[in-house]
């Protein structure tokens, strides 16, 4: 479970791993819609493809809250680990009564924003390892150097 929250609160590889379990999640709770299963069955099911115990745990209390009558959106909002944007999504797909065509529709688009930070963390990571294998070259020349540089003065 420590683990879970650590990858959640990780700096700039949270929001893409928090982005890609609330993608599975929908997408999965979707299709059970889609497919007829009941929501209080579908959450329980759809809770373990999320990858993370912190949010499985999350929507196991939105199940719950179902059963007591609460939309899916309030309990989801009230954890504070789904995105703003989605819960609203949701609860507009509520409202309306279409929510298992919204969800896939959330998970699209989850997902092609995901990728598209994912491509942008790996081109601004390439820059830093370059400089980093440069800093290593760069130390080993000197090391190699210095030494040579200290006998020719000596001699």
């Amino acid at each position: 479970m420590w683990l879970d929250r650590w990858r959640l609160k990780l700096p700039m590889v949270s929001s893409i791993y928090l982005s890609l379990a609330v993608s599975r999640f929908c997408r999965v709770l979707g299709t059970l819609l889609t497919g007829g299963v009941p929501i209080v069955k579908s959450l329980e099911i759809s809770a373990d493809s999320t990858g993370n115990r912190v949010l499985a745990t999350a929507v196991r209390d939105a199940a719950e809250n179902i059963s007591a009558g609460q939309t899916l959106a309030e309990p989801l909002k009230a954890c504070g680990l789904f995105p703003h944007d989605v819960v609203e999504m949701i609860a507009v797909g509520e409202q309306s009564n279409s929510l298992e065509k919204v969800l896939p529709h959330i998970a699209e688009s989850l997902e092609r924003d995901t990728w598209r930070r994912l491509e942008l963390f790996v081109k601004l990571l390439e820059p830093a390892m370059l400089m980093l294998m440069a800093g290593v070259v760069l130390v080993v020349v000197l090391a190699l150097l210095v030494p040579v540089l200290k006998m020719s003065m000596v001699a």
